[in-house]
């Protein structure tokens, strides 16, 4: 029986891989993600949130999308954008995750409304509900994959509980270390077979004569 080795069938193989990483595979953003939401937590349960801290943790969620953005355009998908195509298991997982976060976004700003009352609609309530009704839209733009989740979901709670001048308590942050143990091994993992494929489709040698 004849072993098929078709260099198209190899080739198609290699830039399924490389599409990976404009979705699904979050490579060095992953453990970026990662070390943000540990030292979120970290910073919002020990640290005196004075207003700078305050604004740096509000800024966290957006530094780790930045990230994603950045590392993707000019480093992952730098000899051109390949977008991933998805299983139906991959877009029923992905549909899932944003209609529950949209779910449970209007649930919480139900509640909000209605024990606030016209407070909720006054600084710094109104900062917290638009953070806490962007998560659904940011899941649907940014979160491709489990890692994802974690730890966007978590950056934007503690973003938008910041906000307000709370923070989560000291055990949120053995709940971020386990996430975080998570993204980071997962992201490192992604990224080395990223190398690995760089070196297979010569991408080194191009950016290295660009």
């Amino acid at each position: 029986m004849q072993t098929t080795t078709d260099p198209l069938t190899r080739l198609a193989e290699n830039t399924g891989r490389y599409a990976r990483y404009s979705r699904s595979a979050g490579g060095l953003s992953l453990v970026i993600g990662g070390i943000l939401c540990l030292a979120a937590f970290t910073v919002g349960a020990t640290v005196e949130l004075t207003p700078a801290w305050r604004y740096a943790l509000v800024a966290a969620p957006l530094l780790w999308l930045a990230s994603k953005e950045l590392l993707r355009a000019f480093y992952y998908q730098r000899a051109g954008a390949v977008r991933e195509r998805l299983s139906d298991r991959q877009r029923r997982g992905h549909f899932w995750m944003v209609a529950y976060l949209a779910v449970m976004a209007l649930l919480i700003i139900g509640g909000v409304a209605w024990t606030a009352g016209a407070r909720a609609w006054q600084w710094p309530g109104i900062a917290y509900i638009a953070i806490v009704a962007a998560m659904p839209l940011v899941a649907a733009r940014w979160f491709w994959s489990t890692g994802d989740f974690l730890v966007g979901v978590l950056l934007v709670c503690q973003a938008a509980v910041v906000i307000v001048g709370l923070h989560y308590p000291w055990y949120w942050i053995l709940v971020a270390g386990l996430y975080a143990a998570i993204a980071i091994p997962t992201g490192w993992r992604e990224h080395r077979d990223y190398l690995r494929l760089r070196d297979e489709l010569g991408l080194r040698d191009e950016a290295a004569g660009a």
